[in-house]
């Protein structure tokens, strides 16, 4: 590919993220308010565990083998039809909501079926940055993806907690229909690159393909390292991310909007750290720049289950600052990966880490509710920060963690 025709690819992709942002926002209004329905409904953190766990598990389990499709088949097809399926997944819910015949099992599986399609959609998304963005740009456009992502996490709540004062659920539901319909223009008109792998559809079987990507992570020095401390960081962050609902609503005896103020303030320190890691050119050392960082992350989440009481601008100061770290985290690690692994191997080996990495999520979904109910949220949430803490430690002190970025590639 030469100067010009990245050049091109490069605007086509900026096209489409503006397309993808549209949806994300809808998605984003859309999740606040299932998620809160389910929260007052059955006022279970139980209820919240299973949700999660429904609504990332296909992405875990699917994910590997979609990753093979990502290399292979049509991306604009892919990710045209997941984009309209997940739409009519929203209609449906749309339905029952408004007949009032909805239940937590029904929506539980609706959440299921459109994990699943989002199994399909997120490797092809994630082979698009490196397929049609300059090298030079890399750092950049993935700062810019968690800046995007931090501005819908601002105005998706906030907008979702004005809705519910004034419209019923399944009239808010519609704005993620209408998105998703106009996220499907853009990607009428851009022109996606094509890879050519080194085997034919023909010879080549799903299943070796993805041990060509296992393969190339086993053979990297650092990347199982740096993958195992990953599941770990994931496992323990989960009570957090699952039960905060819960958190905010009965253990400190808030509403909707505090809960759009505290998610909206980890949103804005998204943000933030979008814009800083959009303007820069990145870390020198990526991986040890992440680990410092994550560090952070823990201590802020020691502090938000330390709070007392109703001290709102605490928890949603210590959860800007976590999310202040997380792009500088993750757009360093998917930089290392994005520059060391070849092209042609790229959704294969995406899948597989995205997999390894998220293995131990929907576990730690999962047990959250019932570990909360044993414990308390508040021993759950201090317990989780203590030992993510003493995991960094052991890795960086035992593991080869810090020497992945001298991987070559010469020979793959």
């Amino acid at each position: 590919m030469d100067l010009q025709q990245s050049q091109t690819t490069f605007k086509h992709y900026l096209l489409f993220l503006s397309g993808q942002f549209t949806s994300m926002l809808g998605s984003s209004v859309a999740q606040f308010v299932i998620v809160w329905w389910i929260t007052l409904e059955t006022k279970s953190a139980v209820y919240l565990s299973i949700t999660s766990f429904a609504a990332f598990t296909p992405l875990v389990v699917l994910i590997p083998f979609t990753g093979v499709f990502a290399d292979r088949w049509n991306r604009k097809i892919l990710i045209g039809v997941t984009d309209f399926l997940q739409a009519l997944i929203a209609l449906i819910l749309i339905v029952l909501f408004w007949f009032n015949v909805i239940s937590i099992w029904t929506l539980i599986v609706l959440i299921a079926i459109r994990s699943v399609f989002q199994a399909f959609q997120v490797p092809v998304v994630s082979t698009l940055i490196p397929l049609m963005v300059p090298s030079d740009k890399l750092s950049r456009i993935n700062g810019l993806n968690f800046l995007l992502s931090g501005i819908v996490g601002f105005i998706g709540p906030v907008t979702a907690a004005m809705m519910l004062e004034i419209w019923t659920i399944c009239e808010i539901l519609w704005l993620d229909v209408v998105t998703f319909l106009i996220a499907i223009i853009p990607l009428t008109i851009i022109k996606i690159p094509t890879v050519k792998t080194e085997t034919s559809w023909e010879k080549a079987s799903f299943t070796r393909d993805f041990i060509e990507g296992l393969t190339f992570i086993k053979h990297t020095k650092g990347f199982m390292a740096v993958l195992m401390t990953a599941m770990m960081i994931n496992f323990l962050a989960m009570p957090l991310d699952v039960l905060l609902p819960y958190y905010i609503r009965f253990t400190h005896q808030g509403e909707a909007s505090e809960l759009a103020f505290v998610m909206a303030a980890s949103q804005v320190g998204m943000l933030l750290g979008g814009v800083l890691m959009s303007v820069i050119r990145g870390f020198k050392r990526k991986i040890l720049t992440a680990m410092h960082f994550l560090y952070v992350f823990f201590a802020m989440y020691a502090l938000i289950a330390l709070s007392p009481k109703g001290f709102f601008w605490l928890i949603a100061s210590a959860m800007f600052t976590s999310h202040l770290c997380l792009p500088i985290i993750n757009v360093s690690f998917i930089t290392v990966v994005q520059t060391i692994v070849p092209k042609h191997l790229y959704g294969r080996v995406s899948s597989v880490m995205m997999t390894l990495c998220n293995l131990a999520s929907p576990v730690g979904m999962i047990i959250s509710g019932p570990l909360a109910v044993f414990t308390g949220i508040v021993n759950l949430f201090l317990g989780c920060s203590m030992l993510g803490a003493l995991c960094l430690t052991l890795s960086v002190m035992f593991t080869d963690i810090r020497y992945v970025e001298e991987m070559n590639i010469a020979n793959y």
